[in-house]
């Protein structure tokens, strides 16, 4: 499940700007709303199972959907790739002189296979400035590893990604380097970004096939109607 998603010095977004997935404690009228809407983990937060994002034309909506479609196209890509740098998809904030040669900043905290992981990275398009990765096993946060430039520290909770250091290019990230050489928890997260699901409302073809379905289905139907008319 996701929690948070972080993007900075990224197309329109020039501050780090979150998106939050963390459920207000606000009850429903309708008790049935919020055990459909409201996923509960021990010992996190509760968290919406779905978000929409509003807003005036040109607020930055499409480009808040590009940046997680870009960290996850890259997660999941980044290590099949030949030439040692060049080729990453970044566009920074272009409106401010600070900006534009400084690295795009991306973050996310999410669930997956109930351990609580933090993960983020910095690249321009050249290459990989620095990436993170820790987890949550108890009450505090431990580092599986952190690079900074050509330097990455692996810790002791990531022993698959000890021997992989040397295989990485400067335009890869660590972690999907990781996953390609069978790396038990590498490879968990990204069967993480594999799943994650989103849409725009610019390209909502899948969606209204998915939605007129459901709608021929009278048990979901109603469900449905009640949720749009709350």
């Amino acid at each position: 499940m996701l929690i948070e998603f972080t993007v900075g010095n990224y197309r329109s977004f020039k501050d780090l700007q979150t998106l939050s997935m963390i459920a207000a404690p606000l009850k429903s009228k309708d008790k049935d709303l919020d055990a459909n809407t409201i996923f509960q983990v021990e010992g996190q937060p509760g968290l919406l199972t779905c978000a929409a994002i509003y807003g005036a034309n040109a607020s930055g909506k499409s480009n808040l959907l590009g940046a997680l479609g870009f960290v996850r196209s890259f997660v999941l890509n980044s290590s099949k790739g030949t030439r040692p740098t060049g080729d990453i998809d970044v566009e920074p904030f272009r409106l401010n002189a600070s900006t534009r040669d400084a690295p795009s900043s991306f973050e996310i905290v999410f669930i997956q296979a109930d351990v609580r992981y933090r993960y983020g990275f910095e690249a321009n398009q050249e290459r990989v400035i620095s990436e993170w990765l820790y987890y949550t096993p108890s009450s505090r946060e431990a580092r599986l590893f952190e690079r900074r430039g050509d330097e990455i520290i692996v810790g002791n909770k990531f022993p698959e990604g000890r021997k992989l250091r040397s295989q990485t290019r400067p335009n890869a990230l660590f972690l999907s380097v990781v996953a390609q050489f069978n790396g038990p928890t590498a490879q968990s997260i990204l069967d993480w970004f594999h799943n994650i699901n989103y849409g725009s409302g610019m390209v909502d073809f899948p969606v209204r096939i998915y939605t007129n379905e459901r709608f021929l289905d009278i048990e979901k139907a109603d469900p449905i109607r009640r949720l749009v008319c709350q």
